[in-house]
């Protein structure tokens, strides 16, 4: 059973931070903004101060601050990159990067705005949870990436009063940008090309919409081109730990796979993990095909084949979708598909058996 959240006390203030300290509210300000100096304020008295803020917890409010800097809240645009925290660092990373390009492009445009970028994270389920998200309080725009289909229920029910991208998931309420449906079943492709005859795919849970997809696609794919669909290998979370135990686990009970198809790269790493300790070896007695959602893949021994989208291009595709929804608010919701490519590296080889089979018909 959840124990109930302690609700949080009321904001410490400067107020609070004056009496504390048994000094005048002026005081308080001019040592909290390093005016001490200035103001002739005394060692003793600054330190007896900051004393007082760190005991009961004071926190600076931005938003006071912004608004006696005289920046008008139509011109200052917060732009939050909203992701759960069960998301790969790198996957993260890359969005806002290439988000933080974009407004810094937007900022030398026609329009006389600044753009602040920031993160805010979620567990997954229980993006509703999230501070300020059903009234843009703390950020005026935002990207939304590694929902649950709870939290696209719940994005469903509710209209958010700000400009909203979604990424890899599809709400008609919203602009989206998503990768090819059909990237599963293209990893399919390249492992029934590759001679293998027995594959598997490995995700996490919850599955998110991209994932879902990528799921379906391959299972598909390989019942029509093999008559039997793949076998699913569910680990407990999205992380390489629970891969590597999952595969671990498939491995032991006598599961058998010459084909491996991973829903992101950081659950591929766990799978190399598991499928070396168990003596196996890669690509010759299992082939492994990720997404290329980091940018690991191409230094794991050996290096990662992947079909996906850059991480990249989809952060500067979902950032332009947001500036475009804040210069023109009435524009409707778009959905933008890319098309996802493919990558062969050392990793998707030809069976072992198929390769001693051809080397012995060479020989006759």
């Amino acid at each position: 059973m959840q124990k109930p959240r302690r609700k949080a006390g009321p904001r410490v203030t400067v107020r609070n931070v004056a009496e504390r300290a048994g000094v005048s509210i002026g005081v308080v300000s001019s040592v909290l903004n390093k005016r001490q100096v200035e103001r002739r304020i005394s060692s003793a008295t600054a330190e007896r101060v900051r004393a007082a803020a760190q005991q009961l917890g004071y926190l600076p409010n931005i938003g006071a601050r912004r608004l006696r800097s005289g920046a008008a809240p139509a011109h200052s645009i917060i732009v939050a990159f909203i992701t759960s925290y069960e998301a790969p660092l790198s996957i993260v990373n890359q969005f806002v990067y290439a988000l933080r390009q974009s407004v810094l492009a937007a900022e030398r445009g026609p329009h006389a705005r600044t753009f602040s970028v920031m993160i805010e994270m979620f567990s997954a389920g229980r993006l509703r949870e999230l501070p300020g998200i059903l009234n843009g309080e703390h950020f005026n725009a935002a990207i939304i990436a590694n929902t649950t289909p709870v939290d696209d229920e719940f994005l469903r029910r509710t209209h958010l009063p700000y400009p909203v991208v979604m990424v890899n998931r599809h709400l008609s309420e919203y602009a989206c940008v998503i990768e090819d449906p059909a990237a599963g079943a293209r990893a399919a492709d390249l492992l029934v090309r590759a001679n293998r005859t027995r594959l598997a795919i490995l995700h996490g849970s919850p599955l998110t919409q991209a994932t879902r997809a990528r799921v379906d696609s391959f299972v598909s794919a390989t019942a029509r081109q093999l008559g039997t669909p793949a076998q699913e290998i569910v680990a407990a979370t999205l992380t390489e730990a629970a891969s590597f135990q999952a595969v671990a686990q498939f491995l032991s009970a006598g599961g058998r796979a010459d084909g491996l198809y991973a829903v992101s790269d950081s659950m591929a790493l766990g799978a190399y993990h598991a499928i070396k300790r168990h003596g196996l070896s890669i690509p010759g007695d299992i082939a492994i095909v990720g997404v290329g959602d980091s940018e690991i893949g191409p230094y794991l021994d050996p290096p990662l084949s992947h079909v996906g989208v850059s991480r990249d291009q989809i952060g500067k595709i979902a950032s332009r979708l947001l500036l475009q929804q804040i210069d023109q608010r009435a524009k409707p919701a778009e959905k933008i598909i890319i098309p996802v490519r493919t990558v062969q590296r050392e990793s998707l080889g030809k069976r072992r058996q198929a390769r001693r089979a051809a080397s012995a018909e060479s020989g006759q």
